[in-house]
């Protein structure tokens, strides 16, 4: 494996990605549109250049892992298909930031940023499934954390990009049940995974309904929505593996006391 250098074929695939996003900045026209009216009920649903390349963006992440882990790992394939959740849900959520935030004054920061986070999923999603490489638990840990900034920066993207509840709420959820479902893939053993990142996925429903038409901005919504979040993770990981409050208490609280100065800062405007 080490002759192959899959670190040079995630850089390969790393700057393709985010060639296709740069061209998103060239090019932007609307695809599809169509006026929705039943019952009093009206919505507008279309599709523009730039989210049709994005999705596109996702595929394509998702078929280069697929083609890294049968080149390099064939014998690690049985659940490949857990592997893909979070390198397509990193992908949106990098497409639809830069497509909201990468057009300003550090818009070249904010995409090598992006890039490096896509290139540690990938690579780090890679190595959790060699079971022979000393990096693994590491790869773990790394991607558990991911997972958190990943849907992070998706709430914060959707806030910016989606403004009916309608279509923000299913995109929430289904991005909700697949982050839940690679965090508890870590952390809990057994068939409930699915059935936790469901319900997982309908607890932020109602958080981001409740949150929706507040009068509050894009860093304090993202972040009022990533507390409940964790907080909820947190409490299903810790309630699986019988641990006493004051354990689940010491967890919550580093994410707790960051979240705070952000939402001081946010607010305040220092």
């Amino acid at each position: 494996m080490e002759q192959r250098r899959p670190e040079l074929y995630f850089s390969t695939l790393t700057g393709i990605v985010m060639m296709i996003f740069m061209l998103t900045a060239l090019t932007n026209r609307e695809l599809f549109h169509y006026d929705l009216n039943l019952l009093g009920f009206s919505l507008s649903i279309g599709l523009e250049s730039t989210q049709l390349l994005i999705f596109l963006a996702a595929i394509f992440t998702n078929l280069g892992i697929y083609q890294a882990l049968r080149s390099y790992l064939p014998e690690q394939t049985d659940h490949i298909a857990l592997h893909l959740f979070l390198p397509f849900a990193v992908t949106l959520t990098i497409g639809f930031t830069l497509r909201s935030f990468g057009s300003g004054d550090n818009g070249w920061a904010l995409l090598i940023i992006t890039a490096l986070l896509l290139y540690l999923v990938m690579y780090f999603e890679f190595i959790s499934c060699d079971p022979a490489s000393v990096y693994r638990p590491l790869s773990i840990i790394v991607l558990d954390s991911l997972c958190y900034a990943v849907f992070l920066l998706f709430m914060i993207a959707l806030r910016a990009n989606v403004y009916r509840l309608i279509l923000s709420l299913p995109a929430a959820f289904i991005l909700c049940m697949t982050v839940s479902l690679k965090i508890y893939s870590f952390h809990i053993i057994g068939s409930s995974r699915p059935l936790l990142s469901f319900v997982t996925g309908l607890v932020i429903v109602f958080a981001e309904t409740g949150l929706h038409y507040m009068p509050i901005n894009i860093v304090s919504y993202g972040t009022l929505m990533f507390l409940w979040y964790y907080t909820f993770t947190s409490f299903i990981v810790s309630a699986d593996r019988n641990e006493s409050f004051r354990l689940l208490r010491r967890r919550l609280f580093p994410a707790w006391s960051l979240s705070l100065i952000v939402l001081i800062y946010s607010v305040v405007g220092l």
